[in-house]
């Protein structure tokens, strides 16, 4: 009898996850024969099928899913493990490694960074900016300890990652001096303005349509940008109004003098920041303070 070792379950777990044997041999870097044979090596170890043939897609039998479900929590907690001995990787400095999707105002992941230092100044800090897709697997492989996101993502519950509120910042409508003083009875003299609007993927974007919408304002889109530094900048220079976080604006260098419209009308529009990390038998010694303690003042 073939004995059982843990490369057979981390085949099978692997072709199971990518859904086909040529994906898996993609991820694992094997030939397709030595593959096929390691899976009916496993088969045979355990006299059960794991897998059905439907429409050339591989289709985990009964016997299959219960296997999975174990293999996924075993390589799970190895990955954890890993993950927590990283974290002191550093002469026993801890280190956090923290994803950010692309729509994250950067005043908010500086303001982050800044306490991560005043609780713990011997932190190691690692910081990667990318799509929230990519995030999410990092997250799920314990690649990444938090993730900093502006929706709410669909099936964290079965992936069993959290998702907290970490702040909820108002957007207000910006513009330079000499642009300003146009524009001094919102909503009404945005109809026809030329606005500057976030990136269609962020949250922000949504929220300020239907802005428009209920108060019936038909503006004049002159772009569509994702970075909120360069949007400032544009605004700066003259070129339009922009809705932008309020924290952005008060963060913003003195010599910039970003003029909020009609700055007594009370917001109406928010852009929520989320905090997303993975589920672990041991916490992260960081994740429960930023929770917390965390906050901004706008």
């Amino acid at each position: 009898m073939i004995p059982f070792n843990y490369h057979h379950l981390f085949y099978f777990y692997t072709i199971a996850k990518t859904g086909s044997i040529t994906k898996a041999c993609d991820t694992l870097r094997l030939a397709q024969p030595t593959l096929s044979a390691q899976l009916k090596q496993f088969e045979y170890y355990l006299k059960v099928k794991l897998f059905e043939r439907e429409k050339k897609k591989l289709i985990l039998t009964e016997e299959g899913r219960q296997i999975f479900f174990y293999a996924t929590e075993i390589f799970d907690v190895g990955r954890e493990m890993m993950d927590r001995i990283d974290d002191h990787s550093y002469k026993g400095r801890i280190k956090i490694q923290i994803g950010v999707s692309h729509s994250i105002p950067r005043a908010v992941v500086d303001a982050l960074i800044k306490f991560l230092f005043k609780i713990s100044p011997e932190v190691h800090v690692a910081v990667q900016e990318d799509k929230i897709d990519s995030l999410m697997e990092a997250l799920e492989s314990h690649q990444k300890d938090i993730v900093l996101s502006d929706t709410i993502l669909p099936g964290c519950i079965e992936k069993e990652i959290e998702q907290h509120l970490l702040v909820k910042i108002p957007v207000v409508f910006c513009a330079c001096p000499s642009i300003a003083t146009k524009y001094k009875n919102l909503p009404k003299d945005l109809n026809g303005a030329p606005i500057i609007l976030p990136d269609s993927q962020s949250q922000a974007y949504q929220a300020i349509q239907d802005y428009f919408i209920t108060h019936k304002i038909k503006p004049k889109v002159i772009a569509e940008i994702q970075d909120v530094e360069l949007v400032r900048r544009l605004v700066l220079a003259g070129i339009g109004i922009a809705p932008i976080n309020q924290f952005t604006i008060t963060q913003a260098p003195s010599k910039e003098p970003l003029v909020i419209l009609n700055p007594k009308v009370k917001p109406a529009i928010f852009e929520s920041i989320y905090l997303l990390t993975k589920i672990r038998k041991k916490k992260h010694p960081l994740v429960p303070k930023i929770i917390d303690q965390f906050r901004i003042a706008v």
